[in-house]
């Protein structure tokens, strides 16, 4: 519980709500945090709950 109270407080000093697009993410977990903490759903466009598929990954079409 400690463990995760402190997670969240390092992040929040990390990052703030000032960015608004995937184009501003420097990293993953910023954009993670974008998604979660200041609620920009747009950052996650197919709804499988990873923001800025051009920087976390995702689905991704398998070549044949």
């Amino acid at each position: 519980m400690i463990l995760c109270s402190l997670c969240s407080f390092s992040s929040a000093k990390e990052f703030d709500c000032s960015k608004n697009t995937c184009k501003e993410m420097d990293s993953c977990s910023e954009a993670r945090y974008h998604l979660e903490q200041c609620g920009l759903s747009r950052l996650d466009r197919d709804n499988d709950g990873i923001p800025c598929e051009s920087i976390c990954g995702g689905n991704r079409k398998k070549k044949k």
